[in-house]
């Protein structure tokens, strides 16, 4: 999906809060800003908005040497997550409906993204989490992924922010515990870009004891197919499905012709705007049906 005008601002501006965040200089963040322009001047007019600011993030570490910008911020929401991870899962496990509790849980973590939204809010994180099971998704979408899962053998869940990969670590447990002999396989960031969970933090919260974790092999904040390592690239393919977390997975996969789930809350502007719906709303679309951004 190519990047909207919105997008260009909205790089621009996660820019200029990085240099504020880092206390940089006015002649180097004079330097850099001009970096910026050039590159939003040669993007191609079909880039994505997560190649863009991967372009864009590029220039912070070329620069400054800013490898991995959010690292505390994912520290915090991974640690402040594996805390509650017990308590949420006993939770999901004793509701009426597993699955559908398990899938709410998993998308209230994708509130934890510091690339759409300048701040996250911890209070409004666990205001969401308590009120997890009121989130209404498509019923036809989700009755449509309980049977493509029931057939499947392969599922690649491909993940987004750090903190958010405990939730979906919980619900990838509930679907072991529901479908034993499907073989779900993670994939994550390849390089820290923003606040993306990489192998690292797929290490530090113990994904590794559940499944295969492997990385798309980029520090693309996205799955851009043609960009993404060949393991990463053969992982999509030979899916049976994919569950994809975040915007920054929409905007890069769709039009992919693949069998995917998106599952998201709508943050920035351009979402609320596009899916008609008010911010943080939650998202299951397939990749296949989905008429939004047609």
């Amino acid at each position: 999906m190519k990047a909207n005008i919105e997008c260009y601002f909205c790089c621009v501006r996660k820019i200029e809060g990085l240099l504020k965040q880092y206390n940089v200089s006015d002649s180097d963040s004079i330097e850099i800003l001009k970096n910026v322009s050039n590159i939003i001047y040669s993007a191609d007019n079909n880039i994505s908005a997560p190649v863009l600011m991967n372009k864009i993030m590029n220039i912070l570490e070329q620069k400054l040497g800013i490898t991995d910008t959010y690292k505390d911020m994912k520290d915090k929401y991974n640690e402040l997550l594996l805390k509650k991870e017990n308590m949420f899962l006993s939770e999901i496990l004793k509701s009426d409906d597993v699955f559908g509790s398990g899938l709410k849980c998993a998308i209230i973590g994708n509130y934890i993204d510091f690339g759409a939204m300048d701040n996250v809010d911890e209070n409004k994180l666990n205001d969401l989490l308590e009120k997890r099971e009121n989130i209404e998704l498509s019923e036809e979408e989700i009755s449509n992924l309980k049977k493509d899962i029931e057939s499947a053998k392969n599922l690649l869940y491909i993940t987004d922010n750090a903190g958010e990969i405990v939730l979906d670590k919980i619900f990838i447990r509930v679907l072991k515990e529901l479908y034993p002999n499907l073989n779900i396989k993670v994939m994550v960031r390849g390089v820290p870009t923003l606040n993306d969970a990489t192998e690292h933090d797929a290490d530090k919260i113990g994904l590794y004891n559940y499944v295969d974790v492997i990385s798309n092999g980029t520090s693309i904040p996205g799955t851009q197919i043609e960009l993404v390592s060949d393991e990463a690239r053969e992982a999509l393919l030979n899916a049976d499905l994919c569950i994809a977390k975040g915007q920054g997975n929409f905007e890069t996969l769709r039009g992919c012709g693949l069998n995917v789930y998106y599952l998201f809350l709508c943050k920035c502007d351009l979402f609320v705007k596009k899916f008609g719906v008010e911010r943080f709303t939650a998202v299951l679309a397939n990749e296949k049906r989905i008429v939004q951004y047609a």
